[in-house]
């Protein structure tokens, strides 16, 4: 079964350590809620502000979950300290998608997916079925993996440590005008390549219309 996506809007954001500017203070005025959030939903709220849309169905993805919050906890009980209470309710891969709900007020329809390197692949099929209940969705892939220590376990060749793209689409019957080729980007991890390739083909196009054809 085949699905076309048209891509209403798209954005990007990276930085090879940590970005710098996610527009916090002015995304999230409360400040007891923004000292809260983790990177990963720093990223996916900065994505969504500037796609511009907040009241949307959203599916979000990432590789390896909250893996900063995880360290801290895993470094807490090595060293018999105090679990942070905070830590402990951030480590769990869907913490992005909670904060997403709160902050924009989404009552609808929000999912996590988690597939290690086949999750931007999986986010955009998840995407595809559920366009088929909603009109417009908002899907996101993001990671943060610059926590302490990372060397020691990076033996992929990552080195854009922070790094999130989001669509905006919505289905359509038109003829498909990108196709994936499973292009590399190395340096990022596998696990958003397939949303690299689509930025760049998207990106390419201009003016015309961008729409994808996702095999379910």
């Amino acid at each position: 079964m085949q699905i076309n996506l048209e891509i209403v809007n798209y954005t990007k954001i990276e930085d090879a350590q940590k970005i710098a500017s996610l527009n916090e203070k002015t995304i999230v005025t409360d400040m007891m809620l923004r000292r809260r959030l983790t990177r990963n939903a720093r990223i996916a709220l900065y994505l969504t502000d500037q796609i511009g849309s907040w009241d949307v169905p959203i599916v979000i993805g990432n590789a390896y979950g909250e893996v900063n919050e995880t360290f801290d906890i895993l470094r807490a009980i090595a060293a018999g300290e105090t679990v942070s209470p905070t830590a402990f309710q951030n480590s769990v891969h869907n913490t992005p998608a909670s904060y997403l709900s709160i902050v924009g007020k989404n009552k609808g329809y929000i999912t996590t997916v988690s597939d290690l390197y086949e999750t931007a692949r999986s986010v955009l099929r998840v995407g595809a079925v559920k366009s088929l209940t909603y009109d417009t969705l908002l899907l996101i892939v993001s990671d943060s993996i610059n926590f302490e220590r990372i060397d020691e376990l990076n033996r992929c060749g990552i080195n854009i440590m922070e790094c999130g793209v989001a669509f905006l689409v919505r289905k359509t019957e038109k003829e498909a005008t990108i196709s994936l080729t499973g292009k590399s980007y190395p340096g990022y991890s596998p696990s958003v390549w397939p949303m690299l390739e689509l930025l760049e083909q998207t990106a390419a196009l201009g003016e015309k219309e961008k729409i994808i054809a996702i095999e379910i």
